[in-house]
């Protein structure tokens, strides 16, 4: 029987006789609330920046080429990669940071095997070799991402350079034998979870993939509104655009940093091969075959945060919002495609839904009701969208319920969980819950919104933000976000003195006024070449 659910990217065998959760099956494999946001980051970096390949078939690049996806898209292969597995570096980072009931006694004893080895090798001429080892420590710690409450084998670094992008890896505790040795417990790491990088960035990069497998005219089509480049359009152009640009993310200035890392991990070099054999691949999953709408705008946006003139870690965390941003459009627009009939009404936005940002300040009463109902819709279309007819009919005869988790750990609750971590729901407790835009966002936007140095007109902009991102701030596109969220247009909403929004762009550099009715958005950040 023909399945009206999304078709999965790549065209591997889903079996539809699997009970799984209705989310997976609708929103792909798999965004989930336990994932962190800088965990999305690095997941995603690294399927980028690891060894891949596709059947036997290696991938020398950090995408596959468009010829090779369409090669790809005829066979039932998964992607695979290989992340490295860096015990010894996680052990001097974290161990200390880590909880104290959670230290094996043969971790704290390897960890002093590992400092006695890395005295040796440092020569002091005016300092105590303790100092260097505590300042070696400090440093590291400063680049601790997320699982501050882990193993520390579990946490994550901030991936300010490719050498600390790390796969997950699990301490499993044995209940029918005692270690005693560091070696003999080395199988009781499991370097094959997905509990923390839960395959959120593997999605992510799917997305991407996906893209460059769709017809040309499709993406030429959906592009017209929205105002891109030539090169931006044509698929070659920009696939090689990000191949060209994506080495910037992998630490371009962290030379020394490398070496150190390096010279860390391979103070035990048994532990190393012994975690690190040719064998150890993960398998990514797979996205719907119809998020590449999502996924375009994705890359075109990706491409143009690359192009700007930055700081690579401010870039870093750039890309870590729109990640985070990419998953809250991905399951919104999913959710719109099978929340109802084929007449769903749909807003003016490029992927037809619209979220309604009120001002993280100083809003008034009607401003921030209109924006908790929006959300509140938004929740309601994604819990809607699980209990599309064939998902139920799939589930009837299941004796566990699995809607419960589908709701609370990839539905509309991750959406607002997802959401209050990056700081655009507030409040993070209690009730009324409504869409903000923070600093961090607005830079994100006008980074990926224009090209470096590019301008354009105010209203230019919070058009390209509703087609974009279905932001919705004032003016028409606030009416049409309105009627699209089922409230009736009111001008109470709106203030006729100067926007919000307005003051956050002046205050951010980005806003020039030519006149009183008149004002220039500009990205200020030039080319980086």
């Amino acid at each position: 029987m023909n399945s009206s659910l999304p078709l999965p990217f790549p065209a591997i065998q889903i079996d539809e006789d699997k009970k799984q959760n209705p989310a997976i099956r609708l929103f792909g494999k798999r965004f989930i609330s336990e994932q962190t946001i800088v965990e999305y980051l690095v997941e995603f970096l690294a399927v980028l920046f690891s060894e891949k390949k596709i059947g036997n078939d290696k991938i020398y690049s950090y995408l596959p080429s468009i010829e090779v996806i369409k090669e790809w898209d005829t066979t039932n292969y998964n992607l695979l990669y290989r992340a490295p597995v860096k015990l010894n570096l996680k052990l001097i980072a974290f161990l200390s940071l880590s909880r104290v009931d959670l230290r094996h006694e043969t971790h704290k004893k390897h960890y002093e095997y590992l400092i006695s080895k890395l005295k040796k090798q440092i020569v002091a001429n005016n300092c105590q070799i303790e100092d260097v080892i505590e300042k070696i420590e400090e440093l590291l710690h400063g680049f601790q991402g997320a699982g501050l409450n882990r193993t520390w084998c579990a946490q994550t670094f901030f991936p300010v350079t490719s050498t600390l992008i790390i796969r997950e890896t699990i301490w499993k505790k044995s209940k029918e034998k005692q270690i005693h040795d560091w070696y003999d417990g080395i199988n009781n790491y499991d370097i094959n979870k997905h509990n923390f990088m839960a395959r959120g960035g593997e999605l992510l990069y799917l997305q991407l993939c996906n893209v460059f497998l769709t017809p040309q005219t499709a993406i030429s089509d959906f592009a017209q509104p929205l105002e891109l480049s030539d090169g931006e359009v044509n698929l070659h152009e920009l696939h090689q655009s990000l191949q060209n640009n994506l080495p910037k993310l992998e630490g371009q200035h962290t030379f020394a940093l490398d070496q150190l890392i390096d010279f860390i991990e391979l103070l035990d070099t048994k532990t190393h091969t012994l975690t690190n054999s040719e064998d150890k691949w993960l398998t990514c999953a797979w996205c719907p075959r119809d998020s590449w709408q999502e996924g375009y705008l994705f890359a075109v946006e990706i491409n143009r945060l690359l192009s700007a003139l930055l700081d690579p870690v401010e870039r870093l965390e750039l890309l870590m919002t729109g990640c985070a941003l990419q998953v809250l459009r991905s399951i919104t627009a999913q959710s719109l495609r099978y929340a109802g009939p084929p007449d769903t009404k749909t807003s003016g936005s490029a992927l037809g839904y619209a979220w309604i940002f009120s001002p993280p300040e100083a809003s008034s009463r009607q401003q921030r009701l209109v924006s908790q109902r929006n959300l509140q819709v938004i929740q309601g279309l994604i819990q809607q969208a699980l209990r599309h007819e064939e998902l139920k009919e799939r589930l009837k005869d299941h004796k566990k319920d699995l809607y419960h988790e589908a709701d609370t750990k990839y539905g509309h609750h991750l959406f607002l969980s997802l959401g209050k971590k990056l700081g655009i729901i507030v409040p993070y407790k209690g009730s009324g819950a409504r869409l903000i835009m923070t600093d961090t966002m607005l830079r994100y936007m006008v980074l990926v919104l224009l090209r470096p140095g590019e301008r354009c007109t105010y209203d230019e902009f919070l058009n390209r933000l509703y087609l974009h991102f279905g932001i919705a701030i004032e003016g028409k596109e606030l009416n049409e976000a309105m009627s699209w969220t089922g409230l009736p247009v009111n001008n109470m909403v709106q203030k006729s003195k100067d926007s919000w929004l307005v003051e956050m762009l002046r205050a951010g550099g980005f806003l020039t006024e030519l006149s009183d009715a008149y004002s220039i958005v500009c990205n200020t950040f030039g080319e980086d070449k």
